[in-house]
């Protein structure tokens, strides 16, 4: 079988190249059509061929001359590699390829109405942070037309995806979204793929090892152009460390050390201390082994209504690490999957409370953790859920 991933961003994007390794196993042949990423090259492995498609701004607000022409792009990679399937990936390259004669999945990796809705909280607090400053007309002018242009998006992709799942098989991350699509019809066409590891990802890692005092680990990446998001706020989450000497160090992977008069993660304002260590990008196998050196493996969010909705990958990264969990209790999905391997907190006074807990009894928090990491490497597997995509790939 020949498989076209198609995709309005660009790679990497491990949830796309986890689904194209899965039918690589298998033997089928897979390609991808996307925006075009810097470092496609080191997907060649995956991918027989990737295709550059330029999804620009106007075509994904339909403006029909801009979509159009995406959509005579993606009708010649489709007469080259001649798929028997398009696995697309999100709202708008899902409603492209509906309006060509072929078999296609719609791969929901954000629940739409979520999103919107989050995005208009942003737009509403942007607004708030910039009333009273004196723009000109045009300033004002311009704000006004990019607002509509995003309003305009936001409710396309709300008709499309109600479109999508109601006519085409549909894949999703979490048994919670699943339950949202399934009220929009096509209820036996609704395939969960939750963003577990792969087997050759975890396979080399060991059991855990004791640890006398309790260290606690982020793995994240930094937010651009100091950009908040309200489903990922965690601020002052690093300045808990720095204040107290008895809730352990923190390692901060994936994220840059700020300089001293930086602000961008508005995380802390005493980065010198040496309690807290930034350990920057580190390549997956890294990324691993860093976690290993602590106890608790830390989703710092704040609580919001949209995290039933979330399953953030990196939970389930602590848990084959061997990490107990720390979450907030809004985190639904993270909470319904990991059970009792999972601590939840309400605030970061409640956080600070549990790594006191933790922290006092090194005995136990070392057997939860040998727990959950038995129970990743029998529960948490990507290859536990990848035939959902190939029964979804019948469905179509």
């Amino acid at each position: 079988m020949r498989v076209l991933h198609l995709s309005d961003y660009a790679l990497p994007d491990w949830r796309i190249e986890k689904s194209a390794i899965s039918a690589l196993n298998r033997n089928h042949q897979v390609f991808f059509a996307g925006l075009r990423s810097p470092i496609t090259a080191n997907n060649s492995r995956v991918f027989s061929k990737i295709y550059e498609i330029d999804w620009t701004p106007r075509a994904r607000r339909a403006f029909p001359y801009y979509w159009h022409c995406v959509k005579k792009q993606l009708k010649k990679i489709v007469r080259e590699t001649r798929p028997d399937i398009v696995h697309a990936h999100n709202v708008f390259s899902a409603k492209m390829v509906s309006e060509i004669d072929i078999p296609f999945v719609y791969d929901d990796h954000e629940y739409w109405p979520s999103y919107v809705r989050r995005q208009i909280e942003s737009y509403e607090s942007s607004l708030e942070q910039h009333n009273g400053n004196n723009d000109s007309p045009r300033m004002l002018m311009q704000k006004a037309i990019l607002r509509l242009l995003n309003y305009r998006f936001l409710k396309l992709g709300l008709r499309w995806e109600k479109q999508l799942v109601s006519s085409a098989p549909t894949l999703t991350v979490s048994e919670t979204i699943a339950t949202e699509l399934r009220q929009l019809g096509n209820i036996r066409k609704i395939f969960i793929t939750p963003n577990f590891p792969m087997n050759d990802e975890i396979k080399d890692i060991q059991p855990p090892q004791f640890h006398k005092e309790l260290n606690s680990v982020y793995a994240g990446i930094e937010p651009k152009n100091n950009t908040k998001i309200a489903h990922r706020n965690m601020e002052g989450f690093v300045d808990i460390f720095n204040r107290y000497d008895d809730i352990g160090n923190l390692t901060m992977i994936g994220i840059e050390e700020p300089s001293n008069n930086a602000s961008s993660l508005s995380f802390s304002s005493d980065f010198s201390n040496a309690r807290v260590v930034y350990r920057g990008y580190l390549p997956r196998h890294m990324m691993y082994q860093e976690m290993q050196n602590n106890s608790v493996g830390i989703v710092p969010f704040r609580k919001h209504w949209s995290h039933k909705y979330i399953s953030p990958n990196k939970a389930y990264e602590y848990a084959h690490s061997g990490l107990i969990v720390l979450c907030a209790s809004s985190l639904v999905p993270i909470k319904n999957i990991l059970r009792e391997y999972c601590i939840t907190f309400e605030d970061y006074e409640d956080m600070i409370s549990q790594l006191r807990d933790c922290g006092e009894n090194m005995e136990k928090t070392y057997e939860r953790r040998v727990g959950v990491y038995q129970f990743a490497k029998e529960n948490l597997l990507w290859e536990n859920y990848e035939q959902n995509i190939f029964d979804a790939y019948k469905a179509a």
